[in-house]
C-alpha cells in the first residue's frame, strides 16, 4: 500500500506552544484531492501555484481559504500533529544540546507515532534552511529502528521510501497543513482572546472547530485521536525508559 504524508510546522519562534503536523493520506484519495485542489484554484480565478497561507489569510480572500479547507473535510482527511509546550519542554533536550537536532527529534516521533507497518510512505517536508545537511537521512535512520510508543505498543519498521523537502508552492496538502496548524497555533496561543490579533484568522479558527464540533481547538486527543484530528500535547521531556526514546545520534 501506499500513502503520503505532507508537513509542515508553526509557531517556531517564541511562541510557548509550537507545532509539527501534517496530512496522511493514501495514494486513491490524494489523486481525487489534487484533482480537486486543482480545479478550485481554476474556479476562484488562481494559478495552480498560487499559494494559501496563514500569513497571507486576509478579509479579502477569507471565502476563498474557507472554500479550500472544505475540501480536507470533504474526504475526510486525516491530520496529525505533535504541540510542544516549549514552557516545559526544551528543544535542546538531547545530548549535543541542539536545538536544531530537537527539532527533527519531534519531527521523528510524530511519523513514528502515527505511521503504519506494511506501509510505503513518501514523506514531503516544507522546505527549511537546516545546518545540518543529513538531517533527513537522520529521520530515515532512526524510523528504522524498533520502537515502543506512547502507547506501550511495540512496533517495527516505518517504511519511508521518500523523505524530501519540497517548495510548498508545488504541494496544496502542505498548504492546508499549514492553515490548520496555523490556527490550532493561534487558538493554543490564547491569540484567539487578544483584542489586538486578526479577526479574520479567529473567524477561521473558530469555522474549523465549528466544522469539527470543538467550542475550540485547545484540546488533546488519545491515541485513537477525535474524528479526523489527533493532537499530541507533548509537555514532559523527561520520558521513561522504553517508551517513546528519543534518539542521540548526531
Amino acid at each position: 500500500m501506499k500513502s503520503y504524508i505532507f508537513t509542515d510546522e508553526s509557531n517556531t519562534d517564541k511562541a510557548r506552544f509550537m507545532l509539527i503536523g501534517g496530512i496522511w493520506i493514501d495514494e486513491e484519495t490524494y489523486e481525487k484531492v489534487k484533482d480537486d485542489c486543482k480545479i478550485y484554484k481554476q474556479q476562484i480565478g488562481w494559478k495552480n501555484n498560487t499559494k494559501f497561507n496563514w500569513k497571507k489569510l486576509s478579509k479579502n480572500c477569507f471565502d476563498k481559504y474557507i472554500g479550500f479547507i472544505d475540501i480536507f473535510f470533504k474526504y475526510n482527511l486525516k491530520f496529525n500533529c505533535i504541540i510542544i509546550d516549549r514552557k516545559s519542554t526544551s528543544l535542546k533536550y538531547n545530548l549535543f544540546n541542539d536545538e536544531e537536532l530537537g527539532f527533527y527529534v519531534f519531527y521523528y516521533m510524530l511519523l513514528q507515532e502515527n505511521s503504519l507497518e506494511n506501509i510505503d510512505y513518501y514523506v514531503f517536508m516544507d522546505r527549511l534552511s537546516v545546518r545540518r545537511k543529513n538531517i533527513l537521512e537522520k529521520i530515515r535512520n532512526w524510523l528504522l529502528l524498533p520502537y515502543e510508543g506512547k502507547n506501550g505498543k511495540k512496533k517495527e519498521i516505518i517504511n519511508i521510501k521518500s523523505l524530501d523537502f519540497v517548495n510548498s508552492e508545488s504541494f496544496d496538502l502542505i498548504q492546508m497543513s499549514d492553515l490548520l496548524l496555523g490556527a490550532i497555533g493561534f487558538q493554543y496561543n490564547l491569540r484567539h482572546l487578544d483584542k489586538t490579533k486578526s479577526q479574520v484568522k479567529k473567524d477561521f479558527a473558530q469555522y474549523i472547530s465549528n466544522k469539527i464540533g470543538k467550542k475550540n481547538l485547545i484540546f488533546d486527543t488519545d491515541k485513537n485521536g477525535y474524528k479526523n484530528f489527533n493532537f499530541w500535547l507533548f509537555k514532559n521531556p523527561l520520558l521513561e525508559k522504553n517508551n517513546a526514546p528519543i534518539p542521540t545520534n548526531p
